[in-house]
C-alpha cells in the first residue's frame, strides 16, 4: 500500500481511478433494479388473483332469481345417454304403471293336446253323474319314495299309446320350480277312469301330494278331502318319520289305508341282494 497515496486522515489523494470500479457499481445496480422489478410483477399478480376471488365472492352473492336457480343436476347430466320420455298429462290411465313389471308364468301347460285315452270322455262325464262309482284317494309319502312316479304310472294305464319311459317332466309337476328342483311343492288333482279286479270302471280322483315336511299341511288338507289314501314307501328306505306322521293322521282322520311298497329294483341292483334276502328285508 502506497502510503503517498493517502493523507494523514487516510482519505485518497492520488490520481484518479479507472472506470471498472464505477461499471461494477452500476451493474449491481442494475441487478437490483431487476430484482425490484420482479418483485413487483409478483406483488402485482397476487394483487390480481386477489381482485378475482373477490369479484367470483362478489358473482356468488349476486341475487338469482327463482326460475334461474338449480338445486338438482338435469338428468341428462346424471344419466348422460339416456331416453328421456315425455307423455301428455291423460295420455296413460293411471292404474297402467309407467313401466310394467316382468310377470313370468307360474304355471305351465304340459300337453297342449287331450291325450288319447282307452276310455272316451263322454264315458267319464258318465261315471260323474254316478256317485257310487267315485272314489277319491290321497297318494302320501315321504320325499323321494315315488309318488310322482306312481301318479305316472297309473296315468300311462289310461293311455293309448305307448308310453315314453325317457319323459322327465312329470306330468303332475305343472310349475317351473317344482320342475327345475324335481320335487313336488303344491297337490296337484287328476281324474282318470281306471277298472277294478272284476272289470267294473271307477271314476278316480286322484291328488298327488308334496312328501316334504315343510309342505305338510298340502297333504293333511287332500286327506281330509279323500276317501282312502295311498300310503308310498320306498322298499330300502323304509318307513321314514314322515311316513309315520301322515299314518297317525290317516288313522286319526279314520281313512282307508292301502301300502304300496315302491322301487323294488333298488334292492338288487344298489344292494345287490339275493332274492331271499331281499324278500326278509321286504
Amino acid at each position: 500500500m502506497d502510503e503517498s497515496l493517502y493523507d494523514e486522515f487516510g482519505n485518497y489523494v492520488g490520481p484518479e481511478l479507472p472506470d471498472s470500479e464505477f461499471s461494477s457499481e452500476e451493474s449491481q445496480d442494475e441487478e437490483n433494479d431487476e430484482t425490484d422489478d420482479v418483485t413487483r410483477r409478483m406483488e402485482g399478480a397476487m394483487i390480481s388473483t386477489e381482485n378475482e376471488e373477490k369479484l367470483e365472492n362478489y358473482t356468488d352473492s349476486q341475487i338469482v332469481l327463482h326460475e334461474d336457480k338449480r338445486y338438482y343436476p338435469d338428468a341428462s347430466e346424471v344419466y348422460p345417454g339416456a331416453e328421456t320420455i315425455l307423455l301428455d298429462e291423460d295420455a296413460q290411465g293411471i292404474e297402467e304403471p309407467l313401466i310394467a313389471p316382468v310377470r313370468t308364468k307360474t304355471f305351465s301347460r304340459l300337453d297342449d293336446k287331450h291325450p288319447k285315452t282307452v276310455y272316451s270322455s263322454e264315458f267319464m262325464v258318465g261315471l260323474m253323474e254316478n256317485p257310487s262309482l267315485i272314489r277319491n284317494i290321497a297318494i302320501v309319502g315321504h320325499l323321494g319314495h315315488g309318488k310322482t312316479l306312481f301318479t305316472d304310472a297309473l296315468i300311462a294305464q289310461t293311455r293309448n299309446g305307448p308310453t315314453d319311459i325317457t319323459r322327465q317332466i312329470r306330468y303332475t309337476d305343472t310349475r317351473h320350480d317344482e320342475q327345475a328342483r324335481g320335487l313336488s311343492i303344491k297337490c296337484c288333482p287328476l281324474t282318470i277312469v281306471l277298472p277294478s279286479s272284476s272289470g267294473k270302471s271307477f271314476l278316480l280322483n286322484v291328488v298327488d301330494t308334496p312328501g316334504h315336511s315343510n309342505f305338510e299341511a298340502e297333504a293333511v288338507a287332500s286327506m281330509r278331502a279323500s276317501d282312502g289314501m295311498v300310503l308310498v314307501v320306498d322298499a330300502v328306505e323304509g318307513v321314514m318319520m314322515q311316513t309315520e306322521r301322515l299314518a297317525r293322521i290317516a288313522l286319526a282322520e279314520n281313512l282307508s289305508v292301502c301300502l304300496v311298497i315302491n322301487k323294488i329294483d333298488r334292492l338288487i341292483l344298489e344292494l345287490k341282494l339275493p332274492p331271499r334276502d331281499a324278500y326278509f328285508k321286504l
